[in-house]
């Protein structure tokens, strides 16, 4: 089993810091309770690791049909010093931009080499994981599909399309590379893209693999980095997105709602008219689920209404039983949850209860208009004796007009909405209850800490 997104997201947060290791040295990813053990090792111009898990920081049990190969992104000048390999490293970045950066043949080397390794000291063993990040992801990504590595995954990926083969640029990403890469290849983004957009004229596009776009803030120092998605397992953790009222791609409509509204809400409550940056933020959340189309693509496919239904009735019952026994802030953080756990459960019920009235109405007049004409047919076929304008007069009543209770119908479809508008304001007061409770104890532990200076 190769190893998931999360652990290769930890891997790339200490590639710099462990790229001087040698060969079987041991270390341990800080706040986790992953070890790996060096197989190979560059830190030059390229800082790479070629890993594999072990069990303990003593080395047991090496799994070389897991090795890894994580490569740091740039070297910048000033940031990370003023040396040989951050001057180099920098100006792979500016070269790039016009073709595959010349990192490319630092990572194919590193490949070879390591694939010798583990033949020659390990007997044998699987490169079964690569990644990149920034400058060293289009190169990670050629070399991968090149030797068919059966998972990739990148994060931000800098000039991505300018490294696609073309005559100018013959050491590029060809047709049969790109195809392997859109099926194993997995690259972290922020919608922003607030890096990747100054990598050319394509403006941080990626025409490879299966893109997972996470809300950026604008912030190219915070967003452009590997630890800025919040990834679970092999994906984003969309319910750390949906809680935090922040889009990223792969979210159900009924996710995406979710923020939307928080969305639109926080945009009314900030409303300034002293502030100019505050005039155009929609306070319809409709406008916000048209964006999300835009910028992270299709709604997810999610449980149904009724599944999810279940899931906050079971949500609700933990909740309630774990704020028995829980205290502090953990207790707040608990209410709040059993706050919002409510509301989207009492928006759930409405909407499938006025769901199920308006399926009621509509089945029992299309069963009446079935039936009148099943009996208008069935009138011209017995009154042969008849003329047709005495069949249609006989007929006459039988009409949706004369049969079916328009006035009752509308009265009773306005009800219905009038309920699920009480419910939909119920669940709003919820929500905003949830965040009057978070304020008060963010106001309290700010005057704790005040009293304690």
């Amino acid at each position: 089993m190769t190893l998931t997104d999360k652990k290769i997201q930890n891997l790339q947060g200490v590639v710099k810091k462990y790229a001087s290791y040698k060969e079987g040295e041991i270390f341990k990813v800080p706040e986790t309770n992953e070890y790996y053990q060096v197989v190979n090792s560059i830190d030059e111009t390229t800082q790479a690791l070629a890993v594999v898990p072990v069990d303990n920081i003593k080395g047991d049990n090496p799994d070389y049909n897991q090795t890894t190969i994580v490569v740091a992104g740039t070297q910048l000048v000033g940031k990370e010093g003023f040396g040989e390999e951050a001057w180099n490293s920098t100006k792979n970045v500016i070269e790039a931009r016009s073709g595959m950066t010349p990192q490319v043949d630092d990572i194919s080397d590193f490949y070879n080499s390591t694939a010798a390794k583990l033949e020659k000291e390990h007997g044998g063993g699987t490169i079964s994981n690569m990644s990149g990040f920034s400058q060293s992801g289009p190169a990670v990504a050629k070399v991968a599909a090149e030797h068919q590595v059966p998972k990739i995954t990148n994060f931000m990926d800098w000039a991505a399309s300018s490294a696609l083969y073309s005559k100018a640029n013959p050491k590029g990403i060809t047709a049969e590379e790109k195809a392997w890469l859109d099926q194993h290849a997995t690259i972290y983004m922020d919608s922003t893209r607030d890096v990747t957009y100054l990598d050319g004229k394509n403006h941080g596009d990626i025409p490879y693999g299966k893109k997972y776009i996470v809300e950026g803030t604008g912030d190219p120092i915070s967003d452009h980095d590997t630890a800025f998605p919040r990834i679970k397992g092999n994906g984003l953790d969309i319910d750390w997105y949906v809680k935090h009222g922040q889009f990223a791609s792969g979210m159900t409509k009924e996710q995406v709602i979710k923020v939307a509204r928080k969305k639109a809400k926080e945009a009314a409550k900030n409303w300034d008219i002293k502030d100019p940056s505050t005039w155009f933020n929609s306070t319809d959340y409709r406008f916000y689920l048209l964006r999300y189309v835009m910028t992270y693509g299709d709604f997810a496919v999610g449980p149904s209404q009724t599944e999810l239904l279940s899931s906050y009735k079971k949500t609700v019952k933990e909740l309630r039983s774990q704020l028995k026994t829980a205290t502090g802030s953990k207790r707040i953080s608990l209410r709040e949850e059993l706050l919002r756990a409510v509301a989207e459960k009492a928006r759930l019920q409405a909407e499938l209860k006025v769901q199920e009235i308006k399926d009621e109405i509509a089945q029992a007049k299309e069963a009446l208009q079935a039936d009148i004409r099943a009996t208008r047919q069935a009138m011209y076929q017995i009154a042969e004796e008849l003329t047709d304008s005495e069949v249609a007069e006989l007929l006459s009543p039988y009409t949706m007009e004369n049969l079916w209770d328009s006035q009752a119908e509308a009265q009773n479809l306005a009800e219905a909405d009038a309920y699920q508008n009480r419910m939909m304001a119920f669940a709003d007061k919820l929500d905003a209850a949830a965040d009057n409770l978070i304020a008060t104890d963010q106001e309290g532990a700010a005057l704790f800490s005040t009293n304690n200076k």
